[in-house]
C-alpha cells in the first residue's frame, strides 16, 4: 500500500506540473494572436481543464496527504509530504480565487463582445499561471524529495 500511495501521488503530482509547464511552452507565443484567435483558444482549453483539473487536483490531494499520514517515514520526509499538500492547497485557492473569474470572463466573450482591454486579462491570466507553475513544481519537488528520502531508508 506504502508503494502504491507513493508512486500514485507522484504520478498525479508530475501529470499537473506537466500540464503547468506545457501551459508555458503552449502560450509562449500567445501575444502573436489575435483577439479573436486568443478568445477561440482560451474558450477550447477552458472547457476541457473545467472538467478535468478538479477532479485530478483533490484526487492528487487525497492521495498526497494520505501519503503524508501512511507512506512516507517521519520526520523529514513526512514535512516535504505536508509541503506538498499545503502547496496542492494553496494552488486551489489561487485558481478559484484567481483563475476561474479570468476564466469565466473569458468564457463570456463572443466575437462581438471581446472588450478593448482583452490582452490585460490575457496577461494577467499567464502571470497567474506562472505562480501556479511554481507552486506545482515546488509540490513535485517536496514529494519527490520525500518518496527518495524514504525508499533510501
Amino acid at each position: 500500500m506504502d508503494m502504491f500511495l507513493m508512486t500514485a501521488s507522484l504520478a498525479l503530482a508530475g501529470i499537473i506540473a506537466g500540464i503547468y509547464v506545457s501551459g508555458v511552452i503552449h502560450d509562449f507565443r500567445i501575444d502573436d494572436l489575435t483577439a479573436g484567435q486568443y478568445m477561440a483558444m482560451h474558450q477550447m482549453r477552458d472547457r476541457t481543464f473545467t472538467r478535468v483539473m478538479p477532479v485530478v487536483r483533490l484526487t492528487t490531494l487525497v492521495l498526497i496527504a494520505a501519503t503524508a499520514m501512511f507512506a512516507v517515514d517521519a520526520g523529514l520526509p513526512r514535512i516535504l509530504t505536508i509541503v506538498a499538500a499545503a502547496l496542492v492547497v494553496i494552488d486551489i485557492g489561487f485558481t478559484v480565487s484567481r483563475q476561474v473569474p479570468l476564466n469565466k470572463q473569458v468564457q463570456s466573450w463572443t466575437p462581438v463582445t471581446i472588450p478593448d482591454d482583452w490582452a490585460q486579462t490575457r496577461d494577467s491570466w499567464a502571470a497567474n499561471h506562472n505562480l501556479r507553475l511554481v507552486l506545482g513544481l515546488a509540490e513535485y519537488a517536496c514529494l519527490f524529495a520525500a518518496v527518495i528520502l524514504t525508499l533510501s531508508r
